[in-house]
Parts: structure tokens; C-alpha cells; sequence
């Protein structure tokens, strides 16, 4: 029977195995603790005095350690040795080669490179079809892809249509951003006349089945400017004569932080928001699928107050896309707080009302 490759696996078991190898190859004493401490990103010797038994992962680092002792000392016998101490005991790498499993480790690398090609073959159904032909152009990876996708035997499909206006822009944005490259374009706004824009790409975003591409502009508000592709209208092409500005490091992280979706509301800013879920399937559909990141329970699905319901709080700049995935839940979601918010979200209602109130 063949022996089982240590680095083969997902989780937490085979983080630990490549931290525990990494450490030993140091040649210094690695004790469990200090695994942990590294881990849990807590300072060596943490564990000195404080059981690390209950923390999550120990159950998996008690079976990874054993591991690599094990494949170490069948490789090479005798290249562990242990400080002798019964509590506390560490391990120390005494062997000639500085990476004796270097062999089981490329060919787990040369598998997740093979089990990532396979995905990619069968992600035609979720990535654009003009994305993928245009990074996979002329390769035996397309081919294989497009008879696949002819005989139908396509595994992997996403429910948002990916034939969207100007999709095939993906890749050349994507190619300009990585080289720095300024962008010269026609943009037209829904209902207007098109413009020509001086555009510095730096970021790509989907929403909803929408791509944006943000970046620097000739025009206000210059900073964080978005466009959505399918609003290009004409070629794209290369500006040479203007220096590419870059956007600051960390920027587009903090941009999207407080927000869902891409957009920045005049005067809005980050404010709790409460928000009571009347069925427990809706409430167990938010805990698993939430509005956005900072989302929390604040109160259980159960009876309060004579009622049946639960809440979650966000801490968000509401804007129309929070209002629109607030409206998608239909009468199973009701707004609390802020009062601005639930007036919004009235008003909205309010109008739907009117307009199916009307004769037609």
C-alpha cells in the first residue's frame, strides 16, 4: 500500500503539518505550544501557563504533529530528537538534507496546479465565456473546455447570465490595471449623451451581475470614479502621453468596508442598523447568507414581547443597495432603526402601493 502524503488535504489538519515541517526545518525545538501560539498568532511561550487544549484546532494539532515525526523519521531515521522533558516536551530537526519531504510537497503543489486547470475547465459556466477564452487564448486547456461545453457536459453553472454587455472588456481592464496602463474611452450615462473620459483603471468589482471597474478620472469626483462596463460605448484604447496614478494602498478595501454594493450616498454615513426578521426561515436564511460583513444576531429567532421574531444589527452607510436587498426579502424583513432608513423603506412601499392601487 502506498504511503500517504502529510501534505495532501484540506483544512485545518493540513495547515498544521506545513507550519509544524516549516518549523522544524529551523532546527530549533518546536513543542505543540508553540505551534499553537504561531497559529492562533499569539507570542512564543504563551502556552506556558495557560492550557492550550481548549483552543480550536488542538484536537487536529495532536494528530498533525505525530504526522510529520512519523514521515521525518521514516525518511531519515533517526533526524528527531526531543528535549527529554515530559511536560513541555519539543522536537528538534537533526537531519543532513534542509527539506527531506521536499518530493511529497511538490507533488501535492503539482496537484492542486492539476485540480485547479480542472476547475477552470469546468468554470466556463460561471467565468465569462470571452474572459476565459481571452486568458486561455490558443491553449489545449480552451480546447478542452470548448468540446466540453459543446457535448454538454458542463458540471459547474451560475444563475447570473455572463453574456452582459461589453463582458469581453474584463480581461483589458484587468491587463491595464496590472500594468498601469491609462485608459482613453467613450462613457453614456443611462439617458444621456456619451463623453469621453481619461480613465486610470485600479479596481474591478462585480455586483448583482454588474461588472465596475473604479479608478482615477479627468472629472469629478476623480477619485474612486466607477463605471459600469456595459456603459462603454465605442473603442478603448491606450493613453501614453499621462502618468498612471495608482491608488493608495488599502484604499479600495476601506472604500467598500461600509457599504454593500458600490455606492457612496451623499451625506450618508456608518450608522447601526436594526433589522427584525419575522419568519425563522428567513432568519436562518440571514445568519447564512448575510446582508454584509459586520452583520450579527442580536436576537435569537423565538416569542418576545408576545411576538414571534428575531433581529440582526449592521454597522453600514445605507444606500440604495441595502434598501433594494432590504426590499428583495418582501414583507419577512422589517427595518427598526435607524428612523431614516425605515422612512426610506416606507416611502418606497408607499409609492409600490399607490402605483397597484390605480386602475389601470
Amino acid at each position: 500500500m502506498p504511503t500517504k502524503n502529510i501534505f495532501a488535504g484540506i483544512g485545518v489538519r493540513s495547515e498544521f503539518v506545513n507550519l509544524i515541517y516549516t518549523e522544524l526545518m529551523k532546527r530549533d525545538f518546536v513543542s505543540y505550544a508553540d505551534i499553537l501560539a504561531l497559529y492562533c498568532g499569539r507570542p512564543k511561550g504563551y502556552y506556558n501557563k495557560i492550557a492550550c487544549n481548549s483552543e480550536p484546532g488542538y484536537g487536529e494539532l495532536k494528530k498533525a504533529f505525530p504526522e510529520v515525526l512519523k514521515a521525518l523519521n521514516n525518511k531519515m531515521p533517526g533526524c528527531i530528537v526531543d528535549n527529554g522533558l515530559s511536560k513541555g516536551r519539543a522536537y528538534r530537526y537533526i537531519g543532513k538534507s534542509d527539506d527531506p519531504l521536499s518530493e511529497e510537497r511538490k507533488a501535492v503543489v503539482q496537484k492542486s496546479l492539476e485540480d485547479y486547470v480542472t476547475f477552470c475547465k469546468a468554470s466556463v459556466g460561471i467565468m465569462p465565456t470571452s474572459w476565459f477564452s481571452s486568458f486561455f487564448e490558443n491553449t489545449q486547456l480552451l480546447l478542452d473546455t470548448n468540446r466540453e461545453e459543446e457535448s454538454g457536459n458542463g458540471l459547474i453553472r451560475s444563475s447570473l447570465e455572463q453574456n452582459l454587455t461589453n463582458i469581453h472588456l474584463l480581461p483589458a481592464f484587468y491587463k491595464a490595471i496590472t500594468d498601469k496602463q491609462v485608459l482613453q474611452f467613450s462613457y453614456q450615462r443611462f439617458g444621456q449623451e456619451p463623453f469621453t473620459i481619461t480613465f486610470h483603471p485600479q479596481f474591478l468589482k462585480e455586483y448583482n451581475g454588474r461588472w465596475f471597474v473604479f479608478g482615477e478620472a479627468d472629472r469629478e469626483p476623480y477619485k474612486a470614479y466607477n463605471v459600469p462596463l456595459d456603459r462603454i460605448v465605442g473603442e478603448v484604447s491606450d493613453v501614453d502621453n499621462v502618468e498612471y496614478i495608482s491608488a493608495p494602498k488599502g484604499f479600495y478595501q476601506d472604500f467598500f468596508k461600509d457599504i454593500v454594493g458600490v455606492t457612496h450616498e451623499k451625506g450618508a454615513k456608518v450608522e447601526e442598523v436594526v433589522i427584525r426578521t419575522k419568519t425563522e426561515y428567513q432568519h436562518g436564511l440571514l445568519l447564512t447568507k448575510p446582508l454584509h460583513h459586520s452583520q450579527k444576531e442580536s436576537l435569537p429567532y423565538g416569542e418576545h414581547d408576545g411576538q414571534r421574531y428575531g433581529e440582526i444589527k449592521l454597522m453600514i452607510e445605507p444606500n440604495r443597495e441595502l434598501r433594494g436587498r432590504i426590499l428583495l426579502y418582501g414583507e419577512n424583513l422589517e427595518v427598526i432603526s435607524p428612523l431614516s432608513l425605515r422612512e426610506q423603506i416606507k416611502e418606497i412601499l408607499r409609492r409600490q402601493m399607490q402605483q397597484y392601487s390605480e386602475n389601470k
